[in-house]
């Protein structure tokens, strides 16, 4: 019965597709100049970095130091917080990766890597700061506010599903023991035997690393394309606007202008044209845009999920729990955005302070996208690099 229905909705699309195929064309252009622009030349570091990190072992370092602090928070390994570090910093679905990384490098069990996919693939400030607060809304102050609950908003999801599967399997009651008797030359020597189970040289794995970083880069690439599509279609036969219909007997009564329920339902399945939609409406109340916003944003739409269940598929690792985790998100980032735009002065205050043009703040190209995400990449290596330095120094001072 399923593949009947999901036959019918794609014979319906091709249909639709070859009645309108200007808007179809058109609707693509716009997916691959945005993948050739922004996505690709803004992730492929990422990519590259994050897979090479994992493979050399850094991330069993990352482990022994973050174990006190991952462990009794989130109920996840010290590891997770590579993934969690990198995901709230470069975006989507950087987060995801690395924790499908972890878990086929058996660096955490399936209920962790559960829990940990549910916060750690997150929208990047490159998207929210750059593209969100300045691109669309002109905004540099709402770029501060949106991130600051889209973070929060994460943190508090890591948080409710700590309690996820609490009974503990055998095999992570095991891990959590060993984990908490090793010491930094036994983890040093964990690293040894890791690559040399792996046994490639590094010429070897740096083109395979670029060559699974490209591949991936496609997929992502496909459903961006793909989703624009759709999205546009969608609009253009009235289908969001059906929607949005439905929508406002359930949002209007809160209080939720009429004219933002096609952005949430377009966001609802592509998220950059949610956003778009939203920060249009310039007569309707900046509180309610930004809220929206953020609940888009939390979200991340279908098009950031079908990326996240390619890469997903790969493991056992569910998604519900995932899917679960976002919505649940939206909520918090749209209503930790309403507490900070009414409870502080940061919107006012910060705006005149970065209120320059926004074509001195981004300008979304492919060689600034590109240094961009090395920049953030650099950064965040170098953060956990100097933690790493701290922390053997500290274990070496003790023992002395």
């Amino acid at each position: 019965m399923s593949s009947i229905l999901i036959s019918t909705c794609v014979l319906l699309f091709i249909l639709t597709i070859v009645f309108n195929p200007k808007q179809s064309f058109d609707a693509a252009l716009k997916g691959i100049n945005l993948c050739i622009n922004v996505v690709f030349p803004s992730l492929f570091p990422f990519f590259v970095g994050t897979e090479l990190l994992t493979n050399l072992g850094l991330v069993h370092i990352l482990k022994f130091f973050f174990e006190p602090v991952m462990r009794p928070i989130f109920n996840v390994p010290g590891s997770g917080s590579f993934a969690f570090a990198m995901g709230i910093i470069s975006g989507y679905p950087v987060g995801a990766k690395i924790t499908v990384d972890l878990r086929q490098k058996g660096l955490c069990t399936k209920a962790e890597g559960e829990r940990l996919l549910t916060f750690c693939n997150n929208s990047g400030p490159l998207f929210i700061l750059g593209a969100v607060a300045v691109g669309m809304f002109n905004q540099p102050s709402a770029g501060i506010i949106l991130f600051i609950s889209h973070f929060i908003a994460s943190l508090t999801v890591g948080l409710c599903f700590r309690f996820y599967k609490p009974n503990k399997t055998r095999e992570e009651s095991y891990q959590v023991k060993q984990s908490s008797k090793q010491s930094l030359t036994e983890i040093l020597k964990q690293i040894k035997k890791f690559r040399e189970k792996d046994g490639r040289n590094f010429g070897e794995l740096f083109g395979d690393t670029i060559k699974n970083a490209v591949n991936l880069l496609l997929t992502i690439g496909g459903f961006i394309v793909f989703f624009s599509v759709l999205i546009n279609l969608l609009d253009y036969l009235k289908v969001i606007a059906f929607f949005a219909e439905l929508l406002s007997i359930f949002l209007v009564p809160l209080g939720i202008a009429q004219e933002l329920l096609p952005s949430i339902i377009s966001g609802f399945f592509e998220i950059t044209t949610g956003i778009k939609i939203a920060s249009t409406h310039s007569t309707i109340p900046l509180i309610q845009r930004l809220m929206v916003t953020s609940l888009i944003l939390g979200w991340a739409g279908l098009s950031v999920h079908c990326q996240v269940f390619g890469i997903v598929g790969k493991s056992d690792i569910s998604v519900l729990p995932y899917l679960l985790g976002k919505g649940l998100q939206g909520i918090f980032s749209a209503i930790y955005t309403f507490l900070l735009l009414t409870f502080t002065p940061l919107i006012t205050t910060v705006s005149a302070t970065l209120n320059v043009p926004s074509e001195n703040l981004i300008n979304l190209n492919i060689v600034n996208s590109f240094c961009s995400s090395l920049i953030y990449f650099g950064n965040i290596l170098l953060f956990l690099i100097v933690i790493c330095i701290v922390m053997v120094a500290t274990t070496i001072f003790k023992k002395n």
